[in-house]
């Protein structure tokens, strides 16, 4: 048996790519995290707002992506991480005004839900 060592780090990225596959989910609450630790305490309603509506926003992308694989179309898992990006855009553009306008739908609930977040 000979070592064949040409090609080995394409070789070896390719598993990799199965390890980086939930790599998004735990960066994005580490990054959420973070800044709702650097709000607290600081009764900025505006900040605390608005990370009661991303940390909203993040939930159903996780449940999204777990149930994704479960939905034998794939297409309809689509259109549901479109409809919450589409969703981010929106409160992140109401943020870009300084607006405090609850997301559509379900605004109001991650409002009420999420006072924890201050």
């Amino acid at each position: 048996m000979t070592n064949q060592t040409d090609g080995k780090l394409l070789a070896l990225l390719a598993y990799a790519s199965a390890l980086f596959l939930y790599l998004h989910l735990v960066i994005f609450l580490a990054f959420l995290g973070t800044f709702i630790l650097l709000n607290m305490g600081r009764n900025r309603e505006f900040v605390a707002f608005h990370h009661r509506q991303m940390f909203g926003i993040g939930l159903i992308a996780i449940l999204v992506n777990s149930l994704a694989n479960v939905v034998p179309n794939g297409w309809i898992a689509l259109l549901f991480i479109t409809g919450v990006v589409m969703i981010a855009a929106i409160g992140f553009l109401a943020a870009i005004k300084n607006l405090k306008t609850p997301l559509p739908y379900i605004g109001e609930k991650f409002q009420q839900w999420f006072k924890f977040i201050q």
